[in-house]
C-alpha cells in the first residue's frame, strides 16, 4: 500500500465491525495506519480486517467491550505489544435502544450510558496515558448531530452523545500541554445498519432523507475522509472542537415539520 498522510501511525479504532467504524479503519489503513480493530464480535470485526489486508493494509482485529476497563487495557496492553505505539484512537463505539424515555429499564439507560460515554473515558484514558507519555497523539470521538438535536425515542441515546462534546473539550484542555488533539465528529444521518435499523419503516426513512437539506443521507466513507484530515497533522492546530457533518441537518427544522406533517398525513389515509 503506498504512503498516504497517515503513514507510519498506529491507530485504534473501536467499533469497527460495520458502517462508520468499518469505513474509517478501512480508510485509515489505505491513507498508511496500521489499525487496531476493537469490537464485541469477532466475526465482524474479522471481516473489516480482510478487507483491510485484501487492499495490503495492516490490522489488528481484537474483542473489545468498550464499558468493560479491563477489557480496555488489555487491548491498550496488545497494541502496544504488537506495535509499540498508538498514534490515534478513534472513539466510535456506539448503540441505542428504541422506545420512550418513560418505559427505558434502567439497565438499557446504563448499557448505553456505559458503551457511548463511559467507553470513550475508559479509551481515552487507558490510551491517553500511552499518549501523555509519548507527548503526541489524537483522539476522535464520534458523536452525532443527537448530542444537539435529541431525537425522540431513542432511550439514553441523546443524553450519552451530548455527554461526548464535553468529554472532548475537558480532554482537550487538559492534554493539550502534553501534544494531544482532542477532536469531536458529529454525523448526522448516514447509511449504516444503524440508521437502517432506526429508519426501518421506509416512508419514516424517506422524509428522514428529505429533510437533510443536501436531500441525502451521508455515506461513511465521507465521515472516514473527515476523520483522516482531523487525524492527519494538516490539522496540527485544530483542538476542542466538535465538527459538525450532516448534510445540513441541524439547521433544518422548519423543513423537518413540513415533512413530518406529510408523513402524518399519508400515515392517516
Amino acid at each position: 500500500m503506498e504512503a498516504g498522510r497517515l503513514s507510519g501511525k498506529v491507530s485504534v479504532v473501536t467499533g469497527a465491525g460495520s458502517g462508520i467504524g468499518r469505513a474509517i479503519a478501512v480508510h485509515f489503513a489505505k491513507a498508511g495506519a496500521k489499525v487496531v480493530l476493537g469490537g464485541p464480535h469477532l466475526d465482524t470485526i474479522k471481516s473489516t480486517a480482510k478487507i483491510i489486508e485484501a487492499n495490503q493494509g495492516e490490522a489488528y482485529p481484537l474483542l473489545l467491550d468498550v464499558s468493560n476497563s479491563e477489557q480496555v487495557r488489555d487491548l491498550t496492553s496488545k497494541a502496544l505489544q504488537a506495535y509499540g505505539k498508538i498514534d490515534i484512537l478513534v472513539n466510535n463505539a456506539g448503540i441505542f435502544t428504541i422506545g420512550p424515555i418513560e418505559e427505558l429499564q434502567e439497565q438499557d439507560w446504563d448499557k448505553v450510558i456505559n458503551v457511548n460515554l463511559k467507553g470513550p473515558f475508559l479509551c481515552s484514558k487507558a490510551i491517553g496515558q500511552h499518549m501523555i507519555e509519548r507527548r503526541s497523539g489524537v483522539i476522535l470521538n464520534v458523536v452525532s448531530i443527537s448530542a444537539q438535536i435529541p431525537e425522540p425515542d431513542l432511550g439514553a441515546y441523546t443524553p450519552s452523545k451530548a455527554g461526548l462534546p464535553g468529554l472532548t473539550s475537558i480532554l482537550a484542555l487538559e492534554w493539550a500541554k502534553y501534544g494531544i488533539r482532542v477532536i469531536g465528529i458529529s454525523p448526522g444521518p448516514i447509511r449504516t445498519p444503524m440508521h437502517e435499523r432506526e429508519y426501518s419503516e421506509e416512508v419514516l426513512r424517506d422524509a428522514r432523507h428529505k429533510a437533510v437539506p443536501m436531500g441525502r443521507p451521508g455515506e461513511p466513507e465521507e465521515i472516514a475522509k473527515l476523520a483522516e484530515f482531523l487525524a492527519s497533522d494538516d490539522a496540527g492546530f485544530i483542538t476542542g472542537q466538535t465538527v459538525i457533518a450532516d448534510g445540513g441537518s441541524a439547521i433544518s427544522m422548519f423543513e423537518t415539520i413540513r415533512l413530518l406533517k406529510e408523513y402524518a398525513a399519508k400515515k392517516t389515509r
